[in-house]
């Protein structure tokens, strides 16, 4: 497994952050940026970057930095504004493309180029749905990067899924304890036992294919028809989906940051950023078929809650691991034979600190 460091030690997230948080990182889900003037604000490590739907609707990522002092523009995680983003420090404001649209006090300036001085853009790109951007502005191709996984996401129809909920929350665990948890369920009896009696934790399938993503299906036991409070599905499922994948949930991790869980009839989607090497921040959102939110009693809580109960086990067992990881004179230990997908999402970890070796 990766050493203890990789989960202790400031200097690896600090690495992190620029490394593997520097290449495409997965903001959200594009619904959320759909409409001209709404936006979505993101941290990582310092930089903040926030994605704004231009007059078309389209997403374009910029530095959330004014470019006259450097104030944060936007303070609030999500919004939306009427045409302008306007700094709260000195009152320069930006069009929805980003361009420098007032600069009080700067007409007497010579030689101030006002096409010089637009928000400083983002390399981003919207693939199957999800909203993904560069700081580094040299990671490779975006669908390369999402692969064979982008095609599973599509049969989800998850670029035209709505979200019906989400729950934030503050992990006190590094975030790679996060995905390794989320990629195996050898703890689902013990931890998750209402998880379990819906789904055996014996019951899982790794799938593989080109892109930075691992993860496979696990099978809804006999009478259970999704993940939910009771097990029912009082929904329909999602549109075109073959008989055949009614009866499984796929989880798969989109590296470094996006969890993502298909239901028969929901996507549940887990982001995670992390703020100190044992901390991580992780918004969890729902999404389901638009027809279903606009249908007559629709109510996805069963569903919400019964994940916020299993992410909240989950939280604890992580929190436990990355108290132990600390401890003088541990060291890593070996994967057991229900670990696969752990070790996978750990390979594309050591690959990359492998890569900075070389």
């Amino acid at each position: 497994m990766l050493p203890p460091a990789a989960f202790a030690d400031p200097a690896v997230l600090d690495w992190e952050i620029e490394n593997l948080y520097g290449g495409w990182v997965c903001l959200g889900h594009g619904s959320l940026v759909a409409e001209p003037g709404s936006y979505l604000m993101r941290e990582i490590g310092e930089t903040s970057v926030f994605a704004l739907a231009d007059e078309s609707g389209t997403p374009r990522v910029f530095l959330n930095t004014c470019r006259h002092r450097g104030s944060r523009l936007v303070s609030e995680s999500e919004g939306s504004v009427r045409r302008r983003i306007q700094c709260p420090y000195h009152a320069w404001s930006y069009g929805l493309d980003g361009g420098l649209a007032a600069a009080p006090h700067m007409d007497e300036v010579e030689d101030f180029d006002r096409s010089c001085f637009g928000l400083i853009e983002v390399r981003s790109a919207v693939v199957a749905g999800l909203l993904l951007a560069d700081l580094s502005g040299e990671a490779p191709d975006p669908v390369a990067h999402v692969g064979d996984l982008a095609k599973r996401l599509a049969q989800w129809r998850l670029p035209a899924l709505a979200r019906a909920g989400t729950r934030s929350y503050e992990v006190n665990a590094n975030w790679k304890a996060i995905g390794e948890n989320y990629n195996e369920c050898l703890h689902c009896p013990g931890v998750h036992p209402e998880l379990n009696a819906l789904s055996d934790y014996r019951s899982g399938n790794s799938q593989f294919g080109p892109g930075a993503w691992c993860g496979g299906s696990m099978a809804l036991n006999e009478g259970a028809e999704t993940m939910g409070r009771n097990g029912h599905a009082e929904r329909p499922p999602i549109a075109g989906l073959d008989p055949a994948e009614h009866s499984s949930v796929y989880y798969y991790a989109l590296f470094p940051n996006a969890l993502i869980s298909l239901h028969p009839d929901y996507v549940m989607l887990h982001t995670l950023w992390p703020r100190r090497v044992d901390r991580t921040d992780v918004i969890c959102e729902w999404y389901f078929e638009p027809d279903t939110m606009a249908a007559e009693g629709f109510d996805p809580s069963d569903a919400i809650d019964f994940w916020d109960q299993v992410n909240r086990e989950d939280w604890g067992v992580c929190e436990l691991t990355q108290k132990g990881v600390r401890a003088r004179g541990y060291t890593a230990g070996r994967y057991s034979s229900h670990e696969g997908d752990v070790h996978a999402f750990d390979a594309m970890v050591a690959e990359r600190y492998l890569e900075a070796l070389d």
